[in-house]
């Protein structure tokens, strides 16, 4: 066996030179390197070895025309080749016409002698056969080389699998990719109705689906799409399967056949742990959707969703913001960076860079406070970026990249409509556009680009690359600024300020000296609000019970736990257990003597009481919030009937004294937690 033939072959392979052929070419060399009348390749899928590429002299001698029994053989009839092929890597039939399994169609073909040897890396692709009209021997050494060539043809099939994934996923991604950028050069109208109609006619296009529906809870929000357009509210909805989604807040995509020919995939969109939206898309066939697809179209549609409550949300602020604009607007920014400890302070540091550039370069007073200003504005936009997308602490997918990139256009659009700012919003727009046109959002180039906007790109790249990262430290001045010279930024901007950028580097950036304090107040409120109920938050019940123990005070931090809401959203709908949780919410605020109420988790509050009469307190908490609860719901009629009412409304009032069980506030609320499940459990006993 010439072993230099063999390397010869094997070096076609790895070349790729089999792709114009189909493989003829090297087939050819493999049947005359072996001495025998033909060779194939048998593929297994699908239940049977297809006759797929084979040598030239065999496909001339056994047509398919006059053979089809060759080319497609069920592997049920060939489950002893099977079994030994894949034990022993090869199989030698040496007298085809005694072997016991052998195949009519062969036997008539005159097949006399076979050698096959499996090609298989991590999944069994096929096998290799050498086929001869004469009887004939193979030795070991033929054997081995078979296997070796196997081999590389396994590991050729192996990287052109990996090829097509690569191709099918950039294919994927290019579709979702295009669907962003879609959205993203949609105009913002402060009445969205006709955005979101023709958006999710998009996203119906995309997933080939023939009919969308799309509900928002807290929008009272209901669209469907089919031959025709139905755009209503919540109400509206009640009958449908993504009502019932919402309705018993699943969180997971599911596949729902409604009937023969119909499929729908619900997919929901969450909030934390709340279902806040859900879509449903139908088609007219079995869909079988990897889930990594729907992943990605999951994630698609929760940026869509903020998309539409960021809108409304703009609408809301510029209608507010008047005198008071720039505080509030730095209360935004604050807000942002608090979501990511590696960004806090970027804005005010770009802001502070774009005034050092703006001037050096002998723009007058007033364009240099307006550049600063466009710096601290210039990532308010991120607001609207999803938190999995902007913490995330590694590269992003191109995907979350597409996503990403909105924010300059969000920053834009609440910055457009204010009196005092609306002269930064292009400046603004175009913060990330590049010199060559490889920017966005617009992709535009060299002078199309404002002057303050190539200013914030420098002092956006330099502060991005000297600040610490998640997945790396920040760099000294002088590597950021050999970096920023590759850049497609102003270079004659950029090598007119280097000495200046140095030079202030990590210098102690101004405070803002115009936020009035009720303006911190309002924001500081905000982030510690619970927006349903209007009661404060986890945190701040946190940060609360953590300076009663750092005064020494002693107190009891009571848990209210609603009973039976699972039950009450599964039977009444959650419409009805929001209502009794604003019931709860009420109540409590009327009470005397307690401190930082706060709804901890969807169904639970909790509070700071440090008076002595703790049993006494418990005792009247325990009856006023029953009967009151009774009460709100005999007066508002909440649905739920009166007799089963007085039997599954009430609450688990359960406490932790601190100093007496613990000075910790975390093992405070887990002893409440703990106490309440004791409460149930004992509960359970008794009945």
């Amino acid at each position: 066996m010439d072993s230099l033939k063999i390397l010869n072959i094997a070096n076609k392979i790895a070349r790729f030179e089999y792709s114009t052929g189909q493989w003829r070419d090297i087939l050819d060399k493999i049947a005359e390197l072996f001495e025998v009348d033909g060779a194939f390749i048998g593929l297994w899928n699908g239940g049977y070895i297809n006759f797929k590429h084979s040598s030239y002299l065999l496909k001339k001698n056994l047509p398919e025309s006059q053979f089809p029994d060759l080319y497609r053989v069920p592997l049920r009839q060939r489950k002893k080749f099977k079994e030994e092929i894949e034990k022993k890597g090869f199989i030698l039939i040496e007298d085809y016409p005694n072997y016991p399994y052998a195949l009519k169609s062969w036997l008539e073909a005159g097949l006399k002698s076979l050698l096959a040897a499996i090609i298989k890396s991590k999944k069994v692709y096929g096998s290799l056969h050498l086929i001869s009209f004469k009887k004939r021997k193979f030795n070991k050494t033929e054997i081995d080389s078979l296997k070796v060539l196997a081999n590389f043809i396994a590991s050729e099939m192996d990287k052109q699998s990996y090829i097509e994934q690569i191709k099918e996923e950039q294919q994927k991604n290019a579709i979702y990719i295009n669907f962003l950028k879609y959205i993203r050069k949609q105009p913002v109208r402060y009445d969205i109705k006709n955005w979101i109609i023709e958006t999710l006619k998009k996203i119906k296009e995309l997933t080939l689906a023939n009919e969308i529906s799309f509900l928002f809870s807290s929008e009272d929000m209901y669209v469907k799409l089919n031959k025709n357009t139905v755009y209503s509210n919540l109400l509206n909805s009640q009958d449908s399967l993504i009502y019932k989604v919402w309705q018993t807040n699943t969180k997971n995509v599911s596949t729902v056949c409604l009937n023969k020919t119909k499929t729908a995939i619900l997919i929901p969109v969450l909030s934390g742990d709340i279902t806040i939206a859900v879509f449903s898309l139908i088609f007219d066939n079995k869909l079988n959707l990897p889930e990594t697809d729907l992943e990605v179209i999951q994630t698609l549609l929760t940026h869509f969703v903020s998309l539409i409550h960021t809108y409304k949300n703009i609408r809301i602020i510029a209608d507010k913001l008047s005198e008071t604009e720039k505080g509030l607007l730095e209360a935004f920014i604050s807000t942002t960076e608090a979501k990511d400890v590696y960004t806090k302070g970027h804005s005010e540091h770009v802001a502070n860079y774009a005034r050092i550039i703006a001037k050096k370069l002998n723009l007058d007073v007033a364009q240099q406070e307006m550049i600063y200003n466009a710096g601290l504005l210039h990532d308010i936009g991120k607001i609207s970026i999803p938190d999995f997308i902007l913490l995330k602490p590694g590269r992003l997918t191109p995907f979350e990249y597409e996503i990403m990139k909105y924010h300059p256009i969000i920053s834009y659009e609440m910055v457009r409509k204010m009196p005092k700012f609306s002269k930064l919003a292009n400046c603004i727009r175009h913060h990330h556009e590049r010199m060559d046109g490889s920017g966005y959002p617009d992709g535009l180039t060299g002078d199309k680009i404002e002057l303050g906007a190539r200013i914030l790109a420098i002092a956006d790249i330099f502060d991005a690359l000297t600040t610490d990262r998640p997945y790396r430290k920040g760099m000294n001045p002088d590597d950021a600024i050999e970096i920023l010279k590759n850049e497609q930024v102003d270079k004659e901007i950029l090598f007119n300020v280097i000495d200046d950028l140095k030079a202030n580097f990590n210098k102690g950036i101004p405070q803002s000296q115009f936020v009035p304090p009720q303006l911190e107040k309002l924001r500081k409120e905000f982030i510690e609000t619970d927006l349903m109920t209007g009661t404060k938050n986890r945190n701040y019940l946190i940060k609360k019970t953590e300076e009663f123990i750092f005064n020494k005070k002693q107190f009891a931090l009571f848990m209210i736990d609603i009973k039976n809401m699972s039950y009450i959203n599964y039977k009444y709908g959650r419409e009805i257990g929001d209502r009794i949780i604003l019931f709860v919410a009420e109540e409590l605020k009327k009470l005397n003597n307690i401190e930082a109420l706060s709804r901890t988790t969807a169904d639970a509050f909790m509070f700071i009481y440090s008076h002595n009469d703790i049993e006494q307190f418990k005792q009247f908490i325990t009856e006023t919030l029953k009967q009151g609860m009774l009460s709100k719901i005999s007066s508002k009629s909440c649905v739920i009937d009166k007799k089963e009412a007085k039997e599954i409304i009430g609450c688990y009032i359960t406490y932790a004294r601190s100093p007496q069980e613990s000075i910790d506030a975390e093992e405070l609320i887990y002893l409440c937690t703990q106490k309440k499940k004791a409460l149930k459990e004992n509960e359970v006993l008794s009945c």
